[in-house]
């Protein structure tokens, strides 16, 4: 698991709360929700760019498989998307409309500065192709993977998968960017 400063968490627990708020058109507290959502944004951006961050170094020692003999590699726990409440299928069900909120905020706005440099530069500026590309590539990369496990029993996943990436591709890449869209089948 990623592990954030108490004022991150604070953040995101109040950042998941605004996107339920968001996720609906008429509710009472929307325009505060947007206050809200943008200050947080803009803190994580103060943050990231002071460069004041990183993470805490653990001593746990993973339980992982190796691939082959010789190579291993650190597969993050929780990622940007699980931090920031995103989670698709029937073990922790989120509507449609919390995940489209979720995933327009990771697309349009800065992220929690957590883990290391890499994996947040990974994610690149908000609105950028990198951005875009980063969150359809996860995305598609879940799908797939998905598919090789059990695709009888990850099919809710797999379907809300691929109907928020079609969410992305409609409302960004296809106004806004041309680089090669990934695809769910292996």
């Amino acid at each position: 698991m990623i592990e954030a400063p108490m004022s991150l968490q604070r953040d995101l627990a109040r950042l998941q709360n605004v996107f339920k708020k968001l996720a609906l058109p008429d509710h009472p507290l929307r325009h505060q929700a947007f206050k809200v959502r943008d200050g947080i944004s803009l803190s994580w951006c103060r943050m990231a760019e002071r460069d004041e961050w990183f993470p805490w170094p653990s001593t746990v020692v993973s339980q992982r498989p190796t691939i082959g003999k010789l190579c291993s590699f650190d597969w993050r726990p929780q990622g940007m998307l699980s931090l920031l409440g995103y989670h698709v299928g029937e073990t922790l069900p989120l509507h449609h409309s919390i995940r489209e909120s979720i995933l327009e905020y990771a697309f349009e706005h800065h992220l929690p500065p957590v883990g290391d440099m890499t994996y947040f530069d990974e994610w690149s500026a908000p609105g950028s192709a990198r951005r875009l590309q980063k969150l359809a590539n996860t995305l598609a990369s879940f799908t797939r993977n998905a598919k090789r496990r059990n695709p009888l029993t990850l099919a809710r996943a797999i379907d809300e998968w691929e109907l928020d990436l079609m969410l992305l591709y409609e409302k960004y890449y296809v106004r806004l960017f041309h680089f090669g869209w990934p695809a769910t089948e292996s």
